[in-house]
């Protein structure tokens, strides 16, 4: 007589529908099992990024065509992870078992919010070398999406003037960061409460948009990275340098079609070249840059705090408020 073979759970943080994080629910759910060309990932740590509050959401509602129009095709959540390889397909050469690796799950599915999750093994990279799998976690999503929105325009030369609206969130710290580490004079804006952050991280200048208008100050820049969509996109080239370059992330539709449409004219128009950068999440040789500045000390994670996997719905609340100063991490 044959034994049904019982069934490993582990627990996960799922949703059935589009939402506030009051829709998310910590369940016992199947331990996946990779197939030939993934690996099984056992989940140490992951982060909160804007991007989970925007697939949780299902706005704006064009990226339904995506995720499933009338509920999420897939129930997983989290995109950024670091963790230790468990077990890998017949296909994987690689990695292998005890392999300490991070990655951004956003080409593939998300699912950090876990205990254990699987993906292709293409998607993960080898964790920094003395980073624990909380700094690692903080990384793959906020540290390439600074990496690509900074050099996307153009090299960085010692010397020049770079400004990051927004420098004391997820992204800015790591911008901030990546800017000085090529040599660049770095001026953080942000409110009251993220100043030192950004002095923290090596910002040469600070400025309180709440007390000043930094794109009436006189004060011009080689690149602008907004980060905090708080100005238009005219009001920014007043403070760029002839020559000068602005990168945009954007935060909404509306955001990135008018940087995209004025700044394309602006650029066409004169020496400054505005617009809104291509976005390559999880893209290996920016996953080797990122892993070498960490290495090298040249950046460093910025964690504000921690919660556990069931307080997932708080902490992806708290990153809803635009309180965080750095980084909010999920120990598992």
């Amino acid at each position: 007589m044959s034994r049904v073979e019982e069934k490993t759970m582990i627990k996960a943080i799922v949703r059935d529908q589009y939402g506030s994080p009051d829709v998310l629910k910590l369940e016992e759910i199947e331990k996946p099992v990779p197939d030939d060309d993934e690996v099984l990932v056992k989940v140490h740590a992951a982060s909160v990024n804007t991007a989970d509050l925007d697939g949780l959401s299902g706005l704006p509602r064009a990226a339904r065509l995506a995720t499933g129009w009338f509920k999420p095709r897939s129930r997983a959540m989290g995109l950024d992870v670091a963790g230790s390889v468990e077990s890998v397909g017949v296909d994987v050469t690689s990695l292998r078992p005890g392999d300490e690796v991070w990655a951004d799950l956003f080409a593939y599915g998300t699912g950090a919010f876990a205990e254990y999750v699987c993906a292709p093994a293409k998607g993960f990279h080898l964790k920094p070398a003395g980073l624990t799998f909380e700094e690692a976690a903080t990384a793959p999503h906020s540290g390439v999406l600074a990496l690509q929105s900074l050099l996307g325009p153009g090299p960085i030369e010692p010397g020049q003037r770079v400004l990051v609206n927004g420098g004391g969130g997820a992204v800015g710290p790591f911008a901030i960061q990546i800017a000085k580490s090529f040599g660049a004079e770095v001026t953080g804006v942000d409110h009251t409460a993220k100043l030192d952050l950004m002095r923290l991280v090596g910002a040469d200048h600070v400025i309180d948009y709440t007390a000043e208008d930094f794109t009436r100050n006189g004060q011009r820049y080689d690149l602008i990275l907004n980060i905090a969509v708080n100005r238009s996109v005219l009001a920014f080239r007043r403070s760029l340098n002839a020559g000068g370059r602005y990168s945009f992330i954007a935060a909404s539709i509306g955001g990135l079609f008018s940087t995209a449409i004025l700044g394309t004219l602006i650029s066409l128009g004169g020496s400054k070249r505005m617009g809104v950068f291509m976005w390559t999440p999880n893209h290996r040789d920016d996953m080797e840059v990122l892993k070498s500045l960490f290495e090298t000390g040249k950046i460093k994670p910025m964690i504000d705090r921690r919660f556990e996997l069931a307080e997932v719905p708080d902490a992806l609340r708290f990153q809803a408020q635009g309180r965080a100063r750095g980084k909010l991490v999920i120990t598992i």
